[in-house]
């Protein structure tokens, strides 16, 4: 027998309209904020502020993360989809692990009220009742993953020296950014952050940026005399 419901069109839910406006105006609200903190950092940059160029009230804003410091979390989360979505579109295109770190530094050095940021509130999120506690703690161990994961193959492709454990330079290589980016930020003037990177990169036997593609020798075997 024939259930007289299979005969009847499907119909696929509409979504509610005030799900999407919502999720619109939080987008907004996001790309905005990116954009303030990043021209005026955290503490420079005023909820008003985003939420006049947004183009709603304050507690509308407050509506969606809660407070500045909800909204915090979720701006260096945004960032980081930003980043990834680079770094993915960047691998598609053939970039490798070393000029995709490149390419991060220098989209970096042009936003110094996000990297301050980022710099201050990694710090403070050490503590564990921080609200980006949990959102640090596993990004770096996503960057670790991943590092591994690329230092491997650049190390067996003989592009950086042979002694380098793959185990180990994620962790060392986003302690030297962080670093560098800190010692930037105080002394912008002195400190040329992307110079100062592909140093770090050629100790670990890595040739330079546009380095002749004909150039077949190993990095990895380097000549002790």
């Amino acid at each position: 027998m024939v259930d007289p419901l299979d005969d009847q069109p499907s119909v696929t839910p509409r979504r509610d309209r005030r799900l999407v406006r919502g999720e619109l105006s939080r987008d907004r609200i996001l790309a905005t904020a990116v954009t303030v903190f990043g021209k005026q950092g955290f503490r420079g940059g005023s909820l008003r502020e985003i939420a006049r160029q947004v183009g709603i009230s304050e507690a509308g804003l407050l509506h969606h993360f809660g407070s500045k410091a909800g909204l915090l979390v979720a701006v260096l989360a945004e960032r980081d989809r930003i980043d990834a979505q680079r770094r993915d579109e960047e691998e598609a295109k053939g970039t490798d692990l070393l000029d995709g770190m490149r390419y991060l530094v220098r989209r970096n050095s042009t936003t110094p009220g996000l990297v301050g940021l980022h710099v201050v509130v990694s710090a403070e999120a050490t503590e564990p009742g921080h609200p980006a506690h949990d959102l640090y703690r596993q990004r770096y161990r996503g960057l670790r993953d991943q590092d591994r994961a690329g230092f491997s193959e650049l190390v067996e492709q003989g592009v950086l020296r042979a002694d380098i454990d793959p185990d180990k330079i994620g962790a060392i290589t986003s302690a030297v950014m962080d670093g560098l980016q800190l010692q930037w930020l105080l002394d912008p003037e002195r400190v040329d952050l992307p110079d100062l990177f592909e140093h770090f990169l050629s100790l670990l036997g890595a040739a330079s940026e546009g380095a002749a593609a004909g150039d077949t020798e190993p990095r990895g075997a380097t000549d002790p005399s």
